[in-house]
């Protein structure tokens, strides 16, 4: 069916998506955006040739290091950083500050945002409100912990980003990170890209064989109906996929045929990264005196 074919409403427009198409809309682009972790992998970028092993290890140093800053302007300063770094990895910026901010960010100023308040935090008062009246010492602290979030959470996206699923779980496995954590996080990744192809195709079957829209009621009860599917669905799959593993020799661990990097500007970058850490922790503890 072709677009002519839609009977337009009032005044010559066409009658709105439906609930599940544009479920089915929004699942595709997240299907698209997992898959597309591999594109980007591939490109030939700074991270992109730094050895996964080490990658894993600067998540845990950027992470620690951003935990420890106090000042807001080094926080700052550590998310420009991470922009810098996105640019240099074939990244688009605008692209990666949208997924930094859609996965951590909002939900950081959600959180942050009470604290804010003077019920929350007394202090000096910035904007009256009443008795939500935001106080400097609130404002600070919530603008340093949303700095804090999404410097730590951008520099870890961005590094799992720029690299292939089976070479993290490679890169866990030298680390010594227990087997079953691997073995779980593997089947993880397949099975919530299978599961999200699986609520795209139902809502789209379900889309094509409906003439009329449904009221939002309607609507509401099928997806919630289809959810408790889901669920059922992932805990038998589950089941099945272990049996599998199982009866084929499967012993705990994860084996992957990807190669090392050599470790010549392994240890380069390895080497910046701590010493940008520690200059960002020194500077801070001047500047907090």
């Amino acid at each position: 069916m072709c677009d002519a074919d839609i009977a337009p409403i009032a005044g010559g427009r066409k009658a709105a998506p439906s609930l599940a198409r544009r479920t089915a809309e929004a699942i595709g682009r997240h299907i698209g955006e997992v898959l597309d972790n591999e594109e980007v992998a591939a490109r030939p970028g700074l991270l992109q040739r730094i050895d996964p092993r080490v990658k894993v290890l600067s998540i845990v140093l950027f992470s620690v290091t951003a935990s420890l800053l106090r000042s807001p302007w080094l926080l700052l300063a550590m998310v420009l950083a991470a922009l810098g770094l996105a640019a240099a990895s074939a990244v688009h910026p605008a692209s990666f500050a949208r997924k930094v901010w859609g996965s951590a960010g909002l939900l950081a100023v959600l959180l942050a945002a009470p604290a804010m308040t003077q019920l929350i935090t007394p202090g000096p008062v910035l904007v009256r409100l009443g008795p939500l009246s935001l106080t400097t010492t609130g404002v600070l602290g919530a603008v340093t912990l949303v700095l804090r979030v999404v410097a730590s959470a951008g520099i870890a996206l961005l590094i799992v980003w720029t690299m292939r699923w089976t070479d993290l779980l490679r890169a866990l496995s030298s680390l010594k990170v227990p087997d079953v954590v691997v073995a779980t996080l593997a089947m993880t990744q397949k099975q919530i890209v299978s599961l999200m192809r699986t609520v795209q195709q139902m809502h789209l079957a379900r889309e094509s064989r409906t003439l009329d829209v449904g009221t939002t009621a309607e609507n509401r009860k099928w997806v919630v109906g289809r959810m408790a599917f889901v669920v059922q669905k992932s805990i038998k799959t589950a089941d099945d996929v272990y049996d599998a593993m199982l009866s084929r020799g499967f012993t705990g661990a994860v084996r992957t045929i990807s190669r090392e990097r050599r470790p010549g500007g392994q240890w380069a970058w390895l080497i910046a990264a701590i010493v940008t850490c520690g200059a960002f922790v020194a500077v801070d503890r001047l500047v907090a005196r």
